[in-house]
Formats: structure tokens, C-alpha cells, sequence
């Protein structure tokens, strides 16, 4: 039920007392001569607020188009995306800390109702208990809250979303010098425009990512093991059953002592989709260098990524690749248009830095699928494309820009820019009009 605007009452609650304790965040953080509401001589409990309540905000708006009448995924030539947050914590203790944040995204002038990943106006985003942080041998967090494992390739709370990705999640970390250990048990949240977000019923995954320092001497190893359920999929002969995939991995990343950094990871999926044996692999290699020396700091990377597809056969196994709750935009594309399912992909690319404040990136992606016999699959894991009696595996190509800079330590704007340019494979499903999409965004923080 809706209440003055917002979902239901406890959010309207909710963002009030956000609301009071940012106005009060933001009266204790000026000082004595600016403040008029601080008292002379501050109190006990003037005292305490100020030291143990920490309250901010933060806005973005981005302008975004999608070009070319064959992938157009809105019914706008533009449209713009904002979001807002309100958060708060509070933090009596040393080793103990509440915090909540709300949300509200908007997807204007995108003419019909946007889905959840661009629109979920006043929400609570997150709500979790924290016991320790970071600095502490032990830390543990339960609720509602952001979750990046690792590369994210996996696991992700990628901001580049409107409404961004969370967990319904208990995380416990173990940081030792020799050893640090993540345990993860939860759900992805589902983002309701229309009501309170919540965990998708049936689907959990559990996670024990360890990263192990010293193995290399410039670098580190990252073995981990994750598990997911589903319920209600269906085998490729049309079978109706629950699903569970083991995935099997370790990530590897350093330098070497003339100063070229790499990273390489690798995946291995079992387990049971329906009546299905799942067979999965996933592979993502990579090197970089930096010429610091040179006008901009340019670093030059390259990167190639592998998922396996099915081969179509209904042979009692799949082998289309699930990278599972990881990041695809902009890691995989800007475009959007391409996820880590049945997809090779190969990346060159150059950062710039010519001032400070001032960051640029330029990549050159060549995409072809791993399988003609499965499909092309979006950022968002739908299968958009299906050709099985394509001659080509070769998708397309095309070259991605970003550029962005800080106009003070608070607030950002930026411009970007993603191509794609069809192969055969794309030509031969009547895909012929490429896609362009450009961007431009700007973002300020508020308080702490």
C-alpha cells in the first residue's frame, strides 16, 4: 500500500529518521562560529551524537541513448536515470555498528514503466548489523547489504545499475596475515518497483572465498568455492526441476619485478540443472603495464574471456556457463548487450591520467560466441539472439570510451561511449544495425 509517495509506511518512517539524523549529522559537523544550532557548550549527549552517529547522502543523474533498432532494449531514443540515497549509522560501541540506508531510482522520460534494474522509487536499500571491521582479525556483518567476492565476476554489487545489486546475507571474515577467509550464506535481493524489495524464495547461494598473501612473492592466490540454488528450471528436454551448480575456483593476481601486472582466473561448474548435469568453464586471463614515465601514466592492458555454451544436444547435460550474480557492464561491454555466458571475448586497452582529477579509458573488444548452438546473452543473462543455424561464431567488434573527472573530492561528471559493430553471426540473424550508446552522468556526496 502506498503511503504520501512511499511504499508503505515503515519506508515513509524510515526516511524520515534518515532525514532527522542527517540534519543533525550535518548541524555536528560544522563548527561552533557557522553552527547556530550547537550549543556554546556542548553537552554529554551533544558529544556522544557527534561521536558515535554518522549520516550522508549521495546523488546521481546520467543521461543515457541506445542506437539501433535491432537491440533497442526501451521504447526512448533517451532517457535519464537518477538516484538518490540517505544513509545513517550508528556505531555505540568500538565493535559495534547499525546502519541503514534508503534509496530512491527513477528512470524519466523512458516512456513505459522501466523494470527494477532502472527504477525502484523509495526503498530501503540497506539494513545490516556489524560486529568489528576490517582492521579486526575477526568481522561480521548480517542483513541487507552490498557483497562483492573477489574479481566480482560471480558475486557483485556493481554500482553501474540505477537500483545496483544486494544480499539478503550473513558474512563472516577471518583476517589473519598468513590467511584471509569470507563466509558467505544468503540471498540476492529482488527489486520491486511496486512494493518492499526482497529475497527471490528458493534461490541462496553459499560462499568461502580465502585469499592467501604470501604464496607469490608479488603476489596472491585466491581459491573459493560457491554454490547456488534455484527452483522451477527447466532441463533441455522440458523437465521441471530445482537446480544446484557448484562452482569450482581460483583467482591469481601480482606483478613481476620489471612491473607488468596480470591476473588469471579460472572456473569450474558442477552440478544438476532439472534433470540436466551441469559442465561448465569459465576463463579470464590479463596483463597490464604502465609507462608512469610518459605524459598521462598510460597503462596498456590486454584480456581474453572465455564462458562455455551448450552444444543443443539434449544429451542429459548443459554447458552454458553461469557467471551467477557477477558484474557484465561495463566489464564485459558498455553496451550492455553481451554477459559471461557462451561468449569469447578478447580486450585491448589504454588508461590515461593527465592530471590528477582527470581519467580516461579506451578499449577495443572483439566478441564471438564459445557456441553456435546456444545464444547471444545480455548484461542481464537473457538470451537475446539465437541462431543455431549460423555459419559464423564471430558476434562483432567495437571500441568503448570513458572519461571522467573530479570537479572537487565530492562530486564527479563523465561522458562515455560503447559500440558494437555486427560479425557474421549477428549479420546472419538479421542483426544489422549495430548498436551505439552513449552517456553522460554526474554524482555528489554528501556528508560522511
Amino acid at each position: 500500500m502506498k503511503y504520501m509517495g512511499f511504499k508503505d509506511g515503515r519506508t515513509g518512517l524510515l526516511f524520515g529518521a534518515a532525514a532527522i539524523l542527517l540534519l543533525a549529522g550535518s548541524a555536528l559537523g560544522q563548527t561552533a562560529t557557522d553552527n547556530t544550532f550547537a550549543p556554546a557548550e556542548p553537552g554529554w549527549f551533544y558529544r556522544y551524537l557527534a561521536r558515535t552517529v554518522r549520516v550522508g547522502a549521495s546523488l546521481r543523474i546520467r543521461w543515457e541513448s541506445g542506437q539501433g533498432s535491432d537491440f533497442r532494449t526501451t521504447p526512448a531514443p533517451w532517457y535519464l536515470l537518477t538516484r538518490a540515497r540517505l544513509h545513517a549509522a550508528f556505531r555505540p560501541l568500538s565493535w559495534l555498528q547499525i546502519a541503514a540506508e534508503g534509496q530512491d531510482a527513477r528512470a524519466p522520460f523512458y516512456r513505459l514503466k522501466p523494470s527494477g534494474s532502472l527504477a525502484d522509487p523509495l526503498d530501503l536499500r540497506q539494513a545490516y548489523v556489524q560486529f568489528g571491521g576490517p582492521e579486526d582479525t575477526v568481522m561480521g556483518r548480517i542483513g541487507r547489504q552490498e557483497l562483492t567476492l573477489g574479481s566480482g565476476r560471480l558475486i557483485a554489487s556493481l554500482d553501474w545499475g540505477n537500483t545496483a545489486r544486494l544480499f539478503d546475507v550473513a558474512d563472516a571474515q577471518l583476517n589473519r596475515d598468513a590467511v584471509k577467509l569470507e563466509l558467505v550464506a544468503g540471498s540476492i535481493v529482488q527489486i520491486d518497483p511496486d512494493r518492499m524489495n526482497r529475497h527471490k524464495p528458493g534461490e541462496h547461494f553459499y560462499a568461502a572465498y580465502s585469499t592467501l598473501p604470501r604464496l607469490l612473492p608479488l603476489g596472491k592466490v585466491e581459491p573459493y568455492v560457491i554454490y547456488k540454488t534455484q527452483l522451477n528450471v527447466k532441463s533441455k528436454d522440458g523437465v521441471l526441476g530445482d537446480a544446484g551448480t557448484l562452482a569450482l575456483g581460483g583467482r591469481v593476481t601480482g606483478a613481476t619485478p620489471l612491473g607488468l601486472d596480470y591476473s588469471v582466473e579460472a572456473i569450474r561448474e558442477l552440478g544438476t540443472y532439472s534433470s540436466d548435469l551441469l559442465r561448465g568453464i569459465g576463463f579470464v586471463g590479463g596483463a597490464g603495464y604502465r609507462l608512469a614515465a610518459l605524459a598521462g601514466k598510460p597503462r596498456f592492458s590486454a584480456e581474453y574471456m572465455y564462458a562455455s555454451g551448450d552444444d543443443g544436444r539434449r544429451d542429459g547435460h548443459r554447458e552454458t556457463f553461469d557467471n551467477m550474480y557477477g558484474f557484465n557492464q561495463p566489464a564485459n561491454s558498455l553496451t550492455g548487450q553481451f554477459g559471461w555466458r557462451n561468449l569469447k571475448e578478447g580486450r585491448f586497452g589504454v588508461e590515461l591520467q593527465p592530471v590528477s582529477r582527470l581519467k580516461a579509458n579506451f578499449d577495443f573488444r572483439d566478441f564471438s560466441l564459445a557456441n553456435t548452438q546456444d545464444g547471444l546473452y545480455n548484461a542481464l543473462g537473457v538470451r537475446t539472439v539465437f541462431n543455431p543455424k549460423a555459419t559464423s561464431a564471430h558476434v562483432g567488434f567495437g571500441p568503448d570510451t570513458q572519461v571522467s573527472f573530479a570537479v572537487r573530492p565530492a562530486t564527479s561528471i563523465g561522458v562515455g561511449v560503447g559500440t558494437l559493430f555486427p560479425g557474421e553471426y549477428l549479420r546472419q540473424s538479421g542483426k544489422n544495425t549495430g548498436f551505439f550508446y552513449p552517456y553522460a552522468f554526474v554524482s555528489r556526496k554528501f556528508g560522511k
